[in-house]
Parts: structure tokens; C-alpha cells; sequence
């Protein structure tokens, strides 16, 4: 008797394997017991497409030539669903399931097996016969286990078992019908949508997990126990308080550095499924940038201790693993699957769900029942923020939790978060607020034009010298911080922080800014100053921006000057440059929010004031604002709506082109990605890269080529125009010429 391996690389049999898979299914059904009531026998019909989906791997073929087979197993694995004693509709749904394991249904549509009249033997039928050449393993081997492999996974009281291989099983599964089936799928898929998603989820988990050689999902401990022995409950804060006995769906408005981070820990805990051995929701803590993702997966590591236990989901996340010296290539597997219990994530990667994009399936499984929190939401655009309000929606019918938490939150954003779904609203009293109070505004007239004048004349010097603290100086575009960095560099001491530096150097800065922060006059940044590191500055100067952007800013100066009730000076000028009516629009937000700040000229800005104000200012856009929301959260409700399960999705092309930007290797290091690339250290190059948004990319287009093709139909592309190290990528041509 010949044996039968499902994996070559090491090898391991077909029942080791299954035996592998079924042990993730049933951790998986022992924790997610919310699916049995969305779906109900949803864990007994997966148990068989797990039982059944690779045993088509048995054709000599597949033992042979493994990957290079040229057929799909899946379609061989099939027809064995046809002697399972199940009614028709359950038979069809483990089928499908199996059948799409790998492949979608409009992958596989072209070469499933179709009978027709006067035609001779099928391409299915001599591979068939190549399985049926290891019969004796199907029915000697494979076929014994089942009975020991159902009573542990349904119990020993489990009813007689349900698959029985009938005497003439080799005839009837040529007969198997594979166009009915796809044809069932067509005339049901409305009324079974749940299931087919849930079903094909749950395999794809199983499948996956046990060949990275896990065998269950983790749950995470009690969160109240791990945040004890960090914060006494006792000195827990009202807020905290409240949201940790909140149940259902939370907003909360507290001012930055209130803790709210620990508050939406507390209130996941409220909310959370949980089982004897611990927590059994997943936990979504949703971002909307890289840098401040970081940074939480490292805050909720030192709470949780485990990289397992904390994911990080991004586009750039297995560079981020890799340069924290992580297991990057397991862990980056691991954070796409149904694994680890809590994981710090874009909004973008949990459209994916949604969007049809990629194993959305699995994707869409691990969101039901999960528990969402949604920090900084004020910051998004409002296309993604549409689309945000029109996911939330969904996540009500998964029997998923949101809680959504913010310093700076206009009304009609509220109203719009309120209007998807019931939220309960917390806010902190202005008393308590008012204690967060930090900052003096100071309105300044000019613009960066003269930036040398004004920091004499703000006596900035000092203030750098009284804190041994550097000066922050905020610009709302790279060309702008680049020319006050010229402006400033050949007499201070100056570090200039944008996205145009390659991931490498912005590492470098970022580290020798934690380090050195000291041996620094200027800090001169971007708006990534927003968002990134937990670095305090003596003071700010900052570019006019809408007021929310400006409270962020401020945020970065005097961090824990509330602890000691201590008030700092912000400057905020009063002319920006041209380039940032294109950056904030409608710029009447930045106009508005300008003359709100002249009445506190000289005063504090205490934080109980500041939603309020934050509401004034977009009050003569909010209108057009809700509209543009509402516009696109209908427009992704279509889409949303037009997603199949089994199936790609239609705009999962234009999703990428949506989300995803580009990125470029400065021509400078051309050289070094191309070495790299040829002594496949693939890794290394993302030291190389620089984030090129799509407009950069369109207006300096001559000046990009493509470098490679990687092997994976891939290519790394490069921006012929001047990089150094400490400016970044500049609009200069490399060969020379003028500023574009």
C-alpha cells in the first residue's frame, strides 16, 4: 500500500495534516461560539470540508510532482462529499467549500470537469484514475481514522458517524455533477450567504494554521489583570471607570493624555466573549498611520508581553518586525490569520473584508464577534471615512462591538458615527478636562518666509535653553519644511523629519531624536510630527492648519505638563504658502479655525473649550463635509453589497490602486537595492524605499523608471530625482536642472 502525504517540506501524511487542521477548527469552535447563532451547524458541516479537503493530494500525480502537477486537487476532493449523509443544501455547501479552498470560484469556472455527449474521456477522469491508484490508502488508512477523529472532535455521545464510502465509490465519483453544484451556488447564494463565507472562512483558517504547524488560535488573558500591574485600579480615572462597565457600542471624547487608550482595554474587557481559558473576541485596535501603529503595537507588548498575543497589520509591517528583531516571516503569516487575539491595524487592511480582497472570507470570520476601537477617526478623509461608516454597518450583522475614542471630534462627525449605529457617548466634564490644560495660544503675524526674524523676535533661543528641549517648527509641505531647513541649517543645530526619507533614515532620525533630543536647536517637520514619536518639545511654530490638526501639534509640546498644572507657549502664524489650499480642503476650515485662535491670542487653551471650538470651526463646511461622508459610505455600500463569498472581488484592482501608494528607491541607492535584490535579501531593501503619494508620483512621472522584475511579477520602482540623507527626496532632476 502506498502512503499519501499532504505536505513535502517536511513531509506529512494526509491524516496528520487533517488531524492538524481539525484540532484549529475545533480551538476556533470552542472560542467563536457566536457563529453557531449567526449560522447555526456551521462547526459540524466545516468539520467535514477540513475532513475532506485535501484527500484529492492521494493522485500519484500530486505525490510526484507536487506544485507541478498541472491540476487542482481541490476538484478531486470533491465528489467524496456526494457519501456524506447530509441533506443536499449541506452536501452542496461542504462541497463549495472545498472546491474554493485555494481558488475562487471564477478561477476554477474554465477547467471544472463538464460532461458532454459524444465526448470522450475528461482530463478529470484520467486524474481521477491517478487517485484511485491509492485506493487502498483511502480505504485501509484514511477511511479507520474517521470515526476516532469525529468522537473527538464532536464528543463521544456524537451520533452514528456521517461519511461512508458506499461499494462502487469508484464509479460515482465520475459521475459527480460539478455544474450543478455551481449552478446551486448561483440560484442560493442570497440566502446562503453567511454560511458560505463562514464555511469557506473557517477552512481557509484551518488550512492555513495547521500548515504553518499551529494547531489552535490564541485567546488573550484577562486585560483588567494586565493593566493592574500598571495602574492600580484605584487610581483609575472617572472615564476609565465608566467605560470599563460599558456595554455595547462606546464613543468617548477625552482630552490627549487622559488614558484613553487603557479606557478602550477596559471597555474590550466590558465587552469581550470569553471562555474558561481566557478571552475569545479579537481585538481590533484601528489607526491610521504606520508611525502611531508602531508605536501601540509597542505599548500593548509591554502590556501583553507576547508578539503572538499583538499583531501588527500595515503595509510596511513585516519591515517594522523585521528591524524590532521579531520572528518577522512567522509573524507576519500568523497576523493575517485567525491566530493572535489582538492586532494594531489600518483601516484599509479590514476593508479588505469588505472589498472582496483576497481570503476576505477569513478575514470577515475573525471580524464576527470581534471588538473594534477606533482611535484618532477625526483624521481620515472623507472617502475612507464613508467607507468606515458603511464597514461599521456591517460589523453590526457579525455581532462585532466598536468603540470609537477621540481628543478632537467635530459635532457633525458624531452625528454621523451616531446616525450607523447606536453609540453610547461618554465625555469628560470640563472640571476634569480643564486639568489636561497645557498650552498658551500666541497668534503670530507672518509666515516661514521669515522664519530667522521671528525666532529672534519670539526669543525661542531661550526657551530652547531653559528646557534643553528643541523648538519644534511645523510646515504643511516638504518643500516648505526643506527651504526653512536651508533657511536655518548653516547656524542652528537642525533635524528636518518628513515622509520623503527612506524608511533606513527616517529610522535614524527618529532614533537619534529619542537618543540626542538635546544636542538639537529646530526640530522641522511635517505633519508626521502628528503622529509619530512620544517626544515633548520646549515650544511649537507652526504653519496655519484646521484646528484639530493644530491641537495634535500642540500635543507635542509640554506632554506631561499636566501632571504639575505647568502652561507652555504655542506660536501659530498667520500666512501658510500656496500649496496648502491643496492640502487642506476646504480650506475655509484652516481660515475659520485662524480667526477662533486671534480671541485666545496670549491666553490658554483650556481643553474643556476645545470640541466646542473644533465644531465652530467646521461648522461652515460641515454641510458639504456630510454630504461628501454620506456619498461615499453609499457608494461602499453598493460595493459592499456586490462581494460574494467564493468569488474575487470585482474591485479588488482598484481597491490597491485606492489605498495603496507607491514606493521608490532614491536613484542614488539604485545600486545597492539591485545588489540586494541579486543576493536575494529582499528584506533589506525596504531600508531603501521612500512612500511616494500618487499625486508626486503623476507630477514628477518622467523622473520614475522601474528597476527589476523581482521573480514575482513585481518590480521596484525608482525616483531619478536628488536624495540625501538629511533633506530626503527633493523635486530636483538627479542629473541637476531646476526646482520643478
Amino acid at each position: 500500500m502506498k502512503l499519501c502525504y499532504a505536505k513535502f517540506n517536511p513531509h506529512q501524511f494526509l491524516e496528520c495534516h487533517i488531524l492538524d487542521a481539525i484540532n484549529v477548527l475545533k480551538s476556533i469552535k470552542n472560542s467563536f461560539s457566536w457563529l453557531e447563532e449567526i449560522s447555526p451547524g456551521i462547526f459540524e458541516l466545516s468539520f467535514y470540508a477540513v475532513l475532506l479537503h485535501d484527500i484529492g493530494k492521494c493522485a500519484s500525480g500530486f505525490q510526484k510532482k507536487k506544485n507541478n502537477w498541472g491540476y487542482r486537487h481541490e476538484i478531486l476532493s470533491v465528489p467524496f462529499v456526494q457519501f456524506l449523509d447530509f441533506p443536499e443544501r449541506e452536501r452542496n455547501i461542504i462541497a463549495l467549500a472545498i472546491l474554493t479552498h485555494h481558488k475562487t470560484l471564477d478561477d476554477l469556472k474554465d477547467i471544472l470537469p463538464v460532461r458532454v455527449a459524444d465526448i470522450g474521456p475528461l482530463e478529470f477522469d484520467e486524474k481521477l484514475g491517478e487517485l484511485l491508484e491509492r485506493a487502498d490508502y483511502i480505504e485501509k488508512m484514511f477511511l479507520p481514522r474517521i470515526p476516532n477523529i469525529e468522537a473527538y472532535y464532536f464528543g463521544t455521545t456524537r451520533p452514528p458517524k456521517k461519511f461512508n464510502l458506499p461499494p462502487e465509490w469508484r464509479e460515482q465519483l465520475r459521475d459527480f455533477d460539478f455544474q450543478k453544484l455551481i449552478e446551486w451556488y448561483g440560484d442560493n447564494l442570497e440566502a446562503e450567504r453567511a454560511i458560505l463565507t463562514f464555511m469557506r472562512g473557517l477552512l481557509n483558517a484551518s488550512d492555513h494554521l495547521a500548515s504553518a504547524g499551529e494547531t489552535e488560535i490564541l485567546l488573550l488573558p484577562d486585560i483588567a489583570e494586565r493593566l493592574e500591574l500598571k495602574i492600580p485600579l484605584e487610581n483609575l480615572r472617572p472615564l476609565q471607570v465608566a467605560a470599563s462597565n460599558s456595554e455595547g457600542n462606546l464613543l468617548l471624547r477625552a482630552p490627549t493624555g487622559y488614558g484613553k487608550t487603557e479606557a478602550a482595554l477596559l471597555w474590550a474587557n466590558r465587552n469581550a466573549f470569553r471562555n474558561r481559558k481566557g478571552i475569545t473576541s479579537r481585538i481590533f485596535y484601528v489607526l491610521p498611520y504606520k508611525a502611531s501603529i508602531n508605536a501601540m503595537h509597542q505599548r500593548m507588548m509591554g502590556i501583553f508581553s507576547d508578539p503572538s498575543l499583538v499583531g501588527v497589520l500595515h503595509s510596511s509591517a513585516s519591515f517594522y518586525l523585521y528591524s524590532s528583531a521579531l520572528e518577522y516571516r512567522r509573524l507576519s503569516s500568523l497576523y493575517h490569520k485567525i491566530y493572535t487575539p489582538l492586532k494594531v491595524t489600518t483601516p484599509f487592511q479590514l476593508m479588505k473584508a469588505f472589498f472582496g480582497v483576497g481570503f476576505h472570507e477569513m478575514l470577515k470570520t475573525e471580524l464576527s464577534g470581534s471588538l473594534l476601537i477606533f482611535d484618532e477617526i477625526h483624521a481620515y478623509e472623507p472617502n475612507v471615512l464613508g467607507i468606515i461608516l458603511a464597514m461599521l454597518k456591517e460589523l453590526e450583522h457579525l455581532k462585532a462591538k466598536t468603540m470609537v475614542m477621540t481628543a478632537t471630534l467635530p459635532d457633525f462627525l458624531e452625528e454621523l458615527i451616531k446616525d450607523t449605529t447606536n453609540f453610547r457617548k461618554l465625555k469628560a466634564s470640563p472640571e476634569e478636562a480643564d486639568m489636561f490644560t497645557r498650552h498658551r495660544v500666541n497668534v503670530v503675524n507672518g509666515s516661514m518666509d521669515s522664519v530667522r526674524e521671528l525666532i529672534d523676535e519670539l526669543g525661542l533661543h531661550r526657551k530652547i535653553k531653559e528646557t534643553s528641549k528643541p523648538a519644534l517648527i511645523a510646515c504643511n509641505s516638504v518643500d516648505r519644511a526643506m527651504s526653512v531647513y536651508d533657511e536655518l541649517g548653516e547656524d542652528y543645530r537642525v533635524l528636518l523629519l518628513h515622509s520623503r526619507f527612506t524608511q533606513g533614515d527616517r529610522e535614524t532620525k527618529e532614533r537619534l531624536l529619542l537618543e540626542k533630543m538635546s544636542e538639537y536647536d529646530f526640530v522641522i517637520a511635517t505633519q508626521v510630527v502628528e503622529v509619530s514619536l512620544d517626544v515633548s518639545f520646549s515650544t511649537i511654530l507652526t504653519e496655519p492648519a484646521p484646528l484639530d490638526a493644530l491641537i495634535q501639534r500642540f500635543g507635542r509640546v509640554n506632554r506631561q505638563g499636566w501632571r504639575e498644572g505647568k502652561v507652555e507657549d504655542v506660536y501659530v502664524l498667520t500666512k501658510g504658502s500656496e500649496a496648502d489650499k491643496k492640502i487642506y480642503t476646504p480650506y475655509e476650515v484652516v481660515e475659520e479655525s485662524l480667526k477662533m485662535l486671534q480671541d485666545f491670542d496670549g491666553k490658554e487653551l483650556r481643553e474643556s473649550l476645545i470640541p466646542e471650538l473644533v465644531s465652530r470651526a467646521y461648522m461652515p463646511v460641515s454641510d458639504k463635509l456630510v454630504d461628501e461622508v454620506r456619498y461615499y459610505q453609499n457608494m461602499a455600500q453598493e460595493v459592499f453589497n456586490n462581494v460574494k463569498p467564493m468569488m474575487e472581488g470585482e474591485d479588488e484592482q482598484k481597491f490597491y490602486q485606492m489605498f495603496n501608494g507607491l514606493e521608490a528607491v532614491p536613484g542614488t541607492y539604485q545600486g545597492i537595492a539591485s545588489e540586494l535584490l541579486d543576493k536575494k535579501m529582499g528584506m533589506e531593501v525596504y531600508r531603501y524605499l521612500i512612500p511616494i503619494p500618487w499625486w508626486f508620483y503623476k507630477a514628477e512621472q518622467e523622473n520614475f523608471h522601474r528597476l527589476s522584475d523581482t521573480g514575482y511579477g513585481k518590480y521596484i520602482l525608482v525616483a531619478e530625482l536628488e536624495y540625501n540623507p538629511d533633506k530626503g527626496l527633493q523635486r530636483v532632476p538627479l542629473s541637476g536642472g531646476e526646482i520643478l
